[in-house]
């Protein structure tokens, strides 16, 4: 049984530990046995982020902490999932991995691509294992488009159109969310999941353009495009929805021979010669599907090629050079 510890006790990590409840409650060889975090307050509040209460079960008392190294001396867990906000990502990834610790961090890696260089090499000298949260590669939604994709029952992609859309975060420790210098803006907090599944599902595109606007924080709002030889590829990541508006995801993806969508948790099929149907897919706690896979990478039973630290830290520098891009007005940039 793999131990593991949460640590900071935000938003997100509200969701993470209902993935470990979900885990532990199937059976799996992970468990969920304490939470750290600097303000003793965090453990009894409920935060709702942009896609809403988490919903965690509180039936099981964890033990909580206001230390790390009392939590590491008395737990002797063997995972820590890092919670912290992106600005600490690379400063306790990096001294966990060093103590000997597996590290299971949140989306970004780290805040820019020469902080993730460093924690790549860092990972391979400790000999510990390091998965960065891009969590979009264990979402049901997400993996049925990619099998039309691979299986290409309606051809080929022409076109593809991703949406990741909420208000400004109003949560988060001293306001980081609204300090570009600490957070890098919706591209590398929100946008970077349409970033990264772009990767993906399509592979490496030739150049990438983005146009952005600062309209409650610096980079408020990103539109980007890829470019591939044989198909159209776009996403837009928007903090500048109304206070009062939900989180949406969508897609819009164009085939050979079928259009197909996913917009509020529905997959529709659109056959050129037939009547459109719903995608009949099993969905389930991505969260869970997550660290679950951790966990079998640890124990050995599998190895990790879905969501490799080193395409994570491709995907930081892929928004990186959006916002090259946007800082050039849009120009195209080789990537």
């Amino acid at each position: 049984m793999l131990k593991v510890c949460i640590l900071g006790y935000g938003g997100i990590a509200r969701a993470h530990r209902k993935g470990y409840e979900i885990l532990e409650n199937a059976g799996a060889p992970v468990e969920l046995v304490a939470l750290c975090d600097i303000d003793p307050k965090q453990f009894e509040k409920e935060i709702a982020i942009n896609q809403g209460a988490a919903g965690e079960n509180r039936a099981k008392v964890l033990r909580t902490y206001t230390d790390l190294e009392e939590m590491l001396q008395k737990e002797q867990p063997d995972i820590i999932d890092i919670c912290l906000p992106t600005y600490l990502h690379f400063e306790y990834a990096s001294m966990l991995l060093k103590k000997g610790y597996h590290v299971q961090c949140e989306k970004p890696m780290c805040r820019n691509s020469k902080e993730c260089e460093q924690l790549l090499k860092i990972a391979e000298e400790s000999g510990k294992q390091l998965m960065v949260g891009m969590c979009l590669r264990f979402d049901a939604f997400y993996l049925a488009l990619k099998k039309l994709i691979d299986e290409a029952p309606f051809g080929k992609v022409q076109t593809a159109h991703f949406e990741r859309l909420s208000s400004l975060p109003r949560w988060g420790f001293d306001g980081w969310f609204h300090d570009y210098e600490r957070a890098g803006g919706v591209a590398l907090d929100m946008h970077i999941h349409d970033v990264d599944i772009i990767r993906f599902l399509f592979g490496e595109p030739e150049k990438v353009s983005a146009r952005t606007i600062d309209s409650k924080v610096k980079c408020t709002t990103i539109n980007s495009s890829f470019v591939y030889p044989d198909k159209l590829v776009s996403a837009i990541g928007d903090w500048g929805q109304s206070n009062n508006s939900k989180f949406k995801s969508y897609y819009h993806v164009n085939f050979e021979h079928a259009t197909v969508i996913m917009e509020g948790g529905v997959i529709t099929v659109y056959p050129d010669e037939e009547e459109p149907y719903a995608l009949d897919i099993e969905t389930g706690s991505h969260m869970a599907e997550e660290s679950g896979f951790f966990a079998r990478c640890i124990l050995g039973e599998q190895e990790n090629l879905k969501n490799k630290p080193c395409d994570a830290a491709k995907t930081v520098a892929m928004v990186e050079r959006l916002m090259e891009s946007a800082e050039q007005g849009g120009a195209y940039l080789e990537v």
